[in-house]
């Protein structure tokens, strides 16, 4: 069995990342258009934007900024970097 770490590929990382964060903002940006007096996913939605929930530009901004290539770039080479030690 080979038990040696193989590195992450960061442009997949970056994709995984950025798709599950945009998935995770629309679905609670459509429970706050749902249930507008419910305030649980609100507080995600406000990580991203502060426009009101029934606008367009909070579409936008959530979407534009839920990008994780960054995060993934960063995670990517922490890990290469340690799995290579």
């Amino acid at each position: 069995m080979n038990t040696q770490a193989s590195p992450l590929n960061i442009v997949a990382l970056g994709w995984g990342l950025s798709a599950a964060l945009v998935v995770l903002f629309v679905i609670c940006l459509a429970v706050a258009l749902v249930f507008p007096d419910w305030r649980a996913s609100h507080g995600w939605i406000g990580l991203f934007s502060v426009a009101p929930t029934t606008s367009v530009r909070v579409w936008i901004d959530g979407i534009v900024f839920s990008i994780g290539w960054v995060s993934g770039l960063v995670l990517g080479l922490v890990y290469n970097r340690l799995i290579r030690r």
